[in-house]
């Protein structure tokens, strides 16, 4: 008996949808070319005309300016946008083409319209990127139940099925095509609980591909001085093609071949997994240094043995970033289904939060009183913009007064979260109104200064009577499991209060409703 629920890993350079099949198994769907994975492009052919995942790879070579890619480093980034026909799609615009694709994916393999979806993120995204991708999916006419992280999404899949063997920690890396996550994870009965975690949002195959790009287009250049490739387009995205093409090959091999041509000129070029490790020695480098801060977090949160560590993402089928975790941190990380395990991991999720639960799942254990627990934390402190009480300023000229950032919930805190009520004092007198500000921590960063915080929303409490200088409003956070922060203000003199559901800023419904009127009216072409 099929499920309702899918679970979605919407990934940097690839996605995957997976689902609980008859056999109350977690089981991946093959797209419209029967492959498990999907790249994450699209190729415009057209107003409205559009192709998706490994055709629109192929497309991208003849006309690179109508194909888009890597879109999910951008997701929530303000003023982002890729112009196609006469339209400038968001990032969101264009991951809801990818979703609307896997959708349809769905329907053809199992023959339920795909509707309730838990779409995976990278556990360093904060509350601005999750939002992002949540809008991504509504754009694409889903109904998203939960966005959920990719680590506890992956532990989730280890531990399906397994007996209840007490408390298990598990450091997961999740090295993708376009971010890093490091994450430790405790298993306690049926709780799956988040104990730390890091991540670069920088840091993935595609900057692997980009060194062998480079080292490709130097060859080329140094063998034919006189030719400059560099500036075609063509030559230019099937020299990147080629690039992760042997990546990926050096897995494997020792040695690869290929060969570049433009405007007549030949260069046949080899690349050995030697040079590749030391074109990319930096990359693991860095690997290795967020997961060295992850595991020193653990330490000093009382984890400093681990059960097992799981490699995650395709890009951790490189042998180096095994080696370099092993020889240089002692690790013994084993690969856990790179590809796929994000995307069972969330079918997984999504069939536990179904609110009738088939007996397809039954039969493998997922019943309501089975049902996995997951707590992941804060991922970054988050907060209200307010005058620092200690700037003299304030009683002189509020105007001149410098601004903070007061933290309410803190990087770590386990979700769901509720922060204290805290109260913020007034310093204009009569005021009938506040504005609450909501600002969010930068990735690592750890400062009450604005400059290392981002406003990510904004909200009013209204009609308070007329408040005197020195009033206070009282503020708190909670934020849920998955990560929906809401804000709550009152004041304590009267009955105004005020709360809001946090969403993108500047990014209303009305806005998501156009945009998913809009990406409706693409035909996805095979």
């Amino acid at each position: 008996m099929n499920t309702k629920a899918f679970g979605i890993d919407l990934g940097t350079t690839h996605s995957v949808l997976a689902h609980i099949d008859y056999s109350g198994r977690p089981a991946v769907v093959r797209n419209t070319v029967d492959e498990e994975i999907t790249p994450s492009t699209v190729y415009f052919e057209g107003p409205l005309e559009v192709t998706v995942g490994a055709s629109a790879k192929n497309s991208a070579v003849l006309e690179p300016r109508n194909y888009s890619e890597l879109v999910k480093r951008h997701m929530g980034s303000p003023g982002v946008h890729y112009p196609h026909h006469g339209h400038d799609y968001s990032p969101m615009e264009i991951s809801a083409l990818v979703l609307r694709y896997l959708a349809e994916c769905g329907r053809r393999a199992t023959g339920v319209v795909v509707e309730d979806v838990v779409i995976t993120v990278p556990a360093h995204f904060g509350i601005t990127e999750r939002e992002a991708t949540r809008a991504a999916g509504e754009m694409a006419g889903l109904t998203v139940r939960d966005v959920i992280v990719e680590p506890v999404a992956a532990a989730l899949h280890y531990g399906f099925g397994k007996a209840d063997t007490g408390v298990r920690h598990v450091l997961v890396c999740d090295l993708g095509g376009g971010t890093c996550d490091t994450t430790v994870i405790r298993f306690e009965g049926d709780l799956v609980q988040v104990v730390c975690t890091d991540g670069d949002g920088d840091l993935g195959g595609a900057d692997w591909d980009a060194r062998v790009r480079d080292f490709l287009v130097d060859e080329f250049v140094h063998l034919h001085p006189r030719t400059d490739p560099t500036a075609d387009d063509v030559f230019m995205n099937d020299v990147v093609q080629r690039a992760e093409a042997l990546k990926k090959e050096l897995s494997s091999a020792q040695a690869r071949h290929t060969e570049l041509r433009f405007k007549g000129e030949v260069a046949r070029v080899e690349l050995t997994r030697t040079k590749l490790e030391d074109l990319t020695a930096h990359l693991v480098d860095r690997v290795v240094d967020l997961t060295r801060r992850t595991v020193e977090e653990a330490g000093r949160k009382g984890v400093r043995e681990f059960d097992d560590v799981l490699l995650v993402g395709g890009m951790t089928k490189s042998p180096a970033i095994g080696a370099a975790l092993q020889d240089r941190l002692g690790l013994r990380p084993r690969l856990h289904e790179p590809h796929l395990a994000v995307a069972k991991g969330a079918a997984i999720f999504a069939a536990q939060r179904e609110v009738q639960i088939t007996e397809a799942a039954r039969s493998a254990g997922i019943t309501a009183a089975k049902t996995n627990q997951t707590a992941a934390v804060v991922t970054r402190s988050i907060g209200v913009k307010a005058l620092d009480p200690s700037d003299p300023m304030i009683e002189i000229d509020p105007h001149k007064a410098r601004f903070v950032v007061q933290h309410l919930l803190i990087a770590g805190e386990t979700l769901p979260a509720k922060s204290d009520t805290y109260p913020f004092g007034i310093v204009f007198a009569k005021a009938r109104m506040a504005e609450i500000e909501v600002w969010e921590q930068n990735p690592a960063e750890d400062s009450m200064n604005l400059s290392a915080n981002t406003m990510v929303g904004r909200g009013f409490l209204r009609d308070m009577p007329p408040k005197p200088k020195g009033g206070t409003i009282l503020i708190w956070f909670a934020m849920s499991e998955t990560g929906e922060l809401s804000v709550h203000a009152s004041d304590p003199d009267s009955s105004a209060q005020v709360q809001f559901e946090l969403r993108i800023d500047g990014l209303t419904a009305p806005d998501v409703t156009r945009s998913r009127d809009w990406i409706a009216r693409h035909r996805l072409r095979d």
